[in-house]
């Protein structure tokens, strides 16, 4: 059997990474609501373009990034993503991956450094074709021995011996590179959804550079990446990189240089851009569509869905929750439009089964095919035909029992510590159900949801990077015990039907040009999550951009584009730049 794709193709599959860990990722930047009929001007395409486009600063052809800073307040000078400590922002400026990921079709991937990838063996043998006019930023050529280099060391030692606990090695044999250009990889086990986590977290390293180092600990002052970006000076408060004229790909002709800075607090940073200080940040505190874009007539703000949904965790393992009714009625008891207008920070509401409805549009079954809504009568209605009743405490009630509920969330995420509230708020207005709002620290709420504690908890539901990834953490192969602290994801311990478990399975036995049978087998999971209710999709994951025109403009929505203008990620701040232009005066 032989897959060959040279253009966009989509799946994924974890690479040892749980969807615990992904949530990190997802939680580094907070959404916000749809923002119809905003003052400022907002749109449903997720946020508020500035309503002057006039430049009123000199170009000077440099681009002020203001990016997120640990508590010291001092960026780490290392920009070694795989060791050395914490890594500074701006890498994604110098590392780049084989392909990149779209905003578009299910999370397909787009050629990048790689031209194209064929895999043949049903999926065992992957073959990349690479560019060929793709140097490093030291002058040095782009070989299929970066490649090897770098996912040698991501899949380790091949073999073909289990180990212990009966998992084969990744890889069958060592990496091989027939020329420059090409490299061959040849796993144990079919893996036609891998490409999707190497283009989201694995960028390729200078095999001339990190061969005879420690990478793990080797704290990188002097990036050499095949990106645009060529570091000139660092500080712990200003990173200054040029944009090097012999890069590959496309940037904006006009920008010579990136300079990036602390965005400090909200406050903060809406002022540096507010100012002109800052051209361009990532982020956006709840009201920001309002607030921050009414300041002045130059700021404007964007938000971006990246694929992962945070939600409602219900327990089916525990309490009332364990009734699907219930957990039906729970759901369709709150309007989720009005929870994402109060937040003020466009992000959309997903369907039903957590799937976003612009990413996913051409995967999702026609009935999901919109964000979902609240069915109050249909809630009070599926409550009464299982048993249940409100009592006069607010409690649900059945056989003469009755059953407090709480929502847990982590406390330190402020779109949700205001979101949050309104749900419960709906919960009361709606059905007459008390539910306590109950916000915890970190290492407090984690643990405890972990082990199943809660029959109501706020989380990641849904993971990005395609249908594969969006709902491995539910595969029967990752249902824990109950107290269990290594869940996974799974923290409400749903026990997905047998035909979604299959399907689920049959994604990665797919080969990705057959994009009808992934479709069909992502639809089967749409409908298990639909029928059985495991939590309650709150918001379309992503990041907002926060932005002036009074330099720079080019800055597109969501709808316009393919890729996500994010100040981190790989891939997609190149593109960002790709499309800016100076502003005309």
């Amino acid at each position: 059997m032989t897959s060959r794709l040279t253009t966009t193709f989509s799946r994924r599959s974890a690479l040892g990474l749980g969807a615990a860990a992904l949530s990190a990722t997802a939680l580094a930047a907070c959404g916000g609501s749809t923002g119809g009929g905003s003052p400022s001007g907002a749109t449903e395409d997720g946020g508020s373009g500035a309503r002057s486009t006039a430049g009123t600063i000199d170009n000077d052809g440099i681009l002020r990034i203001g990016a997120t800073i640990a508590t010291s307040n001092v960026f780490p000078e290392n920009f070694n993503v795989f060791g050395g400590g914490d890594s500074a922002p701006g890498n994604a400026l110098f590392w780049e991956t084989l392909f990149r990921i779209s905003s578009t079709d299910g999370s397909a991937l787009v050629p990048n450094l790689g031209k194209s990838f064929e895999y043949t063996e049903e999926g065992k043998v992957c073959t990349y074709t690479l560019r060929d006019d793709v140097t490093w930023n030291d002058g040095e050529k782009f070989t299929s021995k970066d490649v090897a280099y770098t996912y040698g060391f991501i899949f380790e030692e091949p073999g073909t011996e289990p180990d212990e606990d009966g998992n084969l090695p990744w890889l069958a044999k060592a990496i091989e590179t027939p020329d420059e250009h090409t490299v061959v990889v040849t796993y144990n086990e079919p893996q036609y959804t891998e490409d999707l986590p190497l283009s989201l977290y694995f960028p390729i390293y200078p095999e001339h550079i990190y061969k005879d180092l420690d990478r793990q600990s080797y704290q990188d002052k002097a990036p050499v990446g095949t990106g645009p970006g060529r570091l000139t000076k660092f500080s712990g408060q200003q990173i200054e990189i040029e944009i090097r004229e012999d890069y590959w790909g496309e940037v904006s002709s006009e920008l010579k240089a990136v300079h990036i800075v602390p965005a400090g607090t909200a406050g903060n940073i809406e002022s540096q851009i507010t100012k002109g200080d800052v051209d361009w940040s990532q982020g956006g505190a709840p009201g920001v569509v309002d607030n921050f874009v009414g300041m002045e007539d130059h700021n404007g703000y964007f938000y971006y869905p990246d694929g992962s949904t945070r939600g409602i965790i219900m327990a089916t393992h525990k309490g009332p929750t364990k009734d699907v009714a219930v957990r039906k009625a729970l759901r369709a008891g709150a309007d989720m439009s009005i929870v994402a207008q109060a937040a003020g920070i466009a992000y959309t509401v997903p369907s039903v089964t957590g799937l976003d409805t612009g990413i996913y549009e051409s995967m999702l079954k026609e009935e999901f095919s919109k964000p979902m809504t609240a069915d109050v009568e249909g809630a009070k209605k599926l409550l009464a035909d299982a048993g249940w009743s409100v009592n006069d405490a607010g409690n649900l009630e059945k056989d003469g029992k009755e059953f407090p509920l709480k929502l847990y969330i982590q406390n330190d995420n402020p779109v949700e510590m205001t979101t949050m509230p309104i749900v419960v708020d709906q919960w009361s207005t709606n059905l007459g159900l008390k539910v306590e709002f109950t916000p915890l620290p970190a290492d407090v709420f984690g643990p405890a949801q972990a082990k199943g504690d809660y029959e109501l908890s706020l989380w990641t539901t849904n993971a990005a990077g395609g249908a594969f990834q969006a709902f491995t953490m539910y595969m029967h192969t990752k249902i824990y015990k109950i107290g269990d602290e290594l869940a996974d994801g799974n923290y409400g311990r749903w026990e997905m039907p047998d035909a979604a478990n299959e399907a689920i399975t049959a994604i990665t036995q797919t080969p990705p040009d057959q994009v009808d049978q992934i479709v069909e087998h992502c639809q089967v999971l749409q409908q298990a999550v639909s029928d059985d209710a495991p939590y309650i999709p709150v918001q379309s994951n992503g990041a907002g951009g926060m932005f002036t025109t009074m330099k720079w403009s080019g800055l597109k929505q969501a709808s316009e584009i393919d890729y996500f203008p994010r100040v981190d990620g790989y891939n997609n701040v190149v593109q960002t730049l790709r499309d800016l232009s100076p502003t005309k005066a």
